[in-house]
């Protein structure tokens, strides 16, 4: 049996389950919550006084913990449960047409039954008993609550829901910001190393520049630094020839050439190439020129 109005334990938890209504209710001394997809009405005055001799202790509605335990099938026309073990007293649960009643149960007797139910001769005998015990139940979401508390409870859940979503807000922002902060990072970092290599292209630019100012106009010829040892070889032959010749430019050279035969004409032919010299002895001349051709 399970008891109503006095303390019991539901899934290990102490708890008082009072007389509550299905199918709504005319009186202003009542007010309702919803449990699942139904709503269950109760008196609040009648939850104070429960509440102020039983303090700390949750009060839950006794068709409001049937529904969550899931023990109740409103496509059923008339269900009923005891309360005591003598079972001369419960409840009972009448559907007609998607609308609930409940009522109380006294000697077999179903208490204060709508029109519908009266003019159908509807009796115990015609419904289903909810055989149930305490192991059986499951406590609902929420305890019943005062409309004031209804109230107060909303705006927690609506300020929850402001706080989540500026706390989303500012997750956002926060990873908006360390993205571009990244970014930035990033591009910064990318610009550096652009200005390093325009700065580099720019010194290959100057320096090809350079070296184009400074490219020779034409090949560079030896002709002339080969003619003056040539010639002079060439006059001399069989003649002893000793010296160093040395093709850079503007570079002065001296030969010396020993031989017993006569060379003034030879020496007079060299000179009228511009190779000049020197004769030292009857038999040793000093032959000078300079290569006067540039690169």
């Amino acid at each position: 049996m399970i008891s109503v109005n006095t303390p019991i334990s539901i899934e290990g938890s102490t708890c008082i389950l009072m007389r509550d209504v299905l199918g709504g209710s005319t009186n202003d001394k009542y007010t309702s919550q919803e449990q699942g997809s139904l709503r269950v009405w109760y008196e609040e005055q009648a939850l104070r006084e429960t509440r102020d001799a039983h303090p700390k202790i949750p009060v839950y509605g006794f068709w409001q913990s049937l529904i969550a335990s899931g023990l109740i099938d409103t496509s059923k026309r008339l269900q009923y449960i005891f309360t005591t073990e003598s079972k001369d007293f419960g409840y009972y649960l009448y559907s007609h047409e998607g609308l609930l009643h409940t009522g109380s149960l006294f000697h077999d007797e179903l208490q204060r039954l709508p029109g519908p139910a009266i003019q159908e001769g509807i009796t115990v005998a015609d419904g289903e008993e909810i055989t149930v015990s305490i192991s059986d139940l499951k406590l609902p979401d929420s305890p019943l609550l005062t409309h004031k508390e209804r109230i107060a409870a909303a705006v927690l859940v609506k300020k929850k829901a402001q706080q989540q979503g500026f706390l989303a807000v500012a997750l956002v922002s926060g990873l908006a910001l360390l993205v571009d902060t990244g970014l930035a990072h990033h591009h910064k970092s990318h610009m550096k190393e652009f200005s390093k290599v325009n700065t580099e292209l720019h010194i290959a630019e100057q320096a090809l520049a350079s070296v184009n100012l400074q490219k020779l106009e034409n090949w560079p010829s030896q002709s002339k630094a080969l003619s003056s040892p040539y010639q002079v070889t060439n006059a001399f032959t069989g003649s002893n020839i000793s010296g160093e010749i040395n093709l850079l430019p503007n570079k002065q050279i001296a030969i010396e050439v020993k031989d017993s035969r006569d060379t003034r004409a030879r020496l007079s032919m060299l000179e009228d190439m511009g190779i000049q010299s020197k004769r030292l002895s009857a038999n040793t001349t000093i032959i000078q020129w300079v290569n006067d051709e540039s690169y």
